[in-house]
């Protein structure tokens, strides 16, 4: 959304870490102020007193750091005289870089947010949906899980290669991994009742889980994170937001390669791998795209990743249009032939 007609009197850049806030602030084009506040429900109303004090319009930014902008985030964005823009950590670095910054510090860090906030495009914050938000923190946990499922199950292989790891250790982490597989399915369990309680995220499942490659594990997951996204945003902007769009890097070559800029979500990416391993197997228009791409001398792992890019493409316009899977929204557009 774009920023309100009022002239900001206030810009600030905030630091977030998970105790505390770091803010560096301009009022009405004097000297910059730098301040700390707790990253907490005291600490949010001196942030918002600070940022509102003598009246105006305060353009904010501050960075996405996990799960614990959010909180600051919902509170600045519900303050009427606040415009909020909440940015890529990678975007903010390399900003800081095209600056010629080398310092890490939070001060620093809070002085090129002020900084983007007073000379980069403008790009407003709005609150996703309170059923999206509890969705993203349920899925996140199973995310986690599944992590020290994995790690647990390594742990296992590894005990038993050896014949001097004693039979006690092998039964408990065989019991840390019973009790893990329980925990992950009530995880599941209460993601798909977060789901079922909002008709949106219902039709949003409906949709995804039409696509080959994506069950309700996957589905939940990739809703997630899709779901407190903006819905006017564009496919583009959802692939950028995933890291998965294509940077041409070049470095002393005259062959410049094509890599993911990675500026984006991991979990995106994460969730959509093995939906784009098993689709490439199993669906005959990703599988036939899948083989053009590998026939044309490219790697297993690029074209994957391809295939990953497209299906998160097709996804969004399915939730968008609240419509299900058909092959030709795959398939690659026929090239418009020339006119002699």
């Amino acid at each position: 959304m774009a920023p309100t007609g009022r002239k900001p009197r206030v810009f600030a850049g905030i630091d977030v870490s998970a105790k505390e806030l770091v803010v560096a602030l301009v009022r009405n084009k004097a000297e910059v102020r730098r301040m700390t506040f707790e990253n907490s429900p005291a600490g949010h109303k001196h942030l918002v007193r600070a940022l509102t004090f003598k009246g105006g319009t305060s353009r904010v930014v501050l960075e996405a750091t996990g799960n614990f902008h959010l909180d600051p985030a919902l509170v600045l964005s519900a303050e009427p005289t606040v415009e909020l823009m909440v940015v890529n950590p990678l975007a903010a670095r390399r900003f800081a870089q095209a600056q010629m910054r080398r310092a890490k510090t939070d001060k620093v860090d809070a002085l090129v947010l002020l900084e983007f906030a007073q000379c980069m495009p403008w790009e407003r914050w709005m609150p996703p949906p309170e059923a999206a938000l509890e969705l993203r923190a349920v899925t996140r946990h199973l995310a986690n899980l599944t992590v020290q499922q994995t790690a647990l199950k390594n742990q296992l292989a590894a005990a038993r290669a050896t014949s001097i790891t004693p039979a006690y250790v092998i039964q408990d982490i065989q019991a840390q991994l019973e009790v893990m597989a329980q925990r992950i399915e009530a995880c599941q369990g209460e993601a798909l009742r977060v789901v079922r309680a909002s008709p949106d995220l219902t039709k949003d499942l409906e949709s995804l889980t039409s696509m080959p490659g994506i069950a309700d594990r996957a589905g939940v997951q990739i809703l997630g994170e899709l779901s407190v996204l903006a819905r006017d945003m564009s496919p583009d902007e959802v692939v950028a937001r995933s890291g998965l769009d294509p940077r041409p890097k070049q470095s002393g070559s005259s062959n410049p390669q094509r890599k993911i800029s990675k500026m984006g979500n991991s979990r995106l990416r994460g969730a959509l791998y093995m939906s784009a391993v098993t689709a490439a197997r199993c669906n005959p228009a990703v599988s036939a795209w899948y083989s053009i791409l590998t026939g044309k001398g490219k790697l297993p792992h690029v074209a994957h990743v391809a295939v990953m890019r497209r299906l998160l493409r097709v996804a969004w316009v399915l939730m968008i249009r609240r419509t299900t899977w058909v092959d030709d929204l795959f398939r690659p557009r026929e090239p418009v032939p020339k006119i002699a």
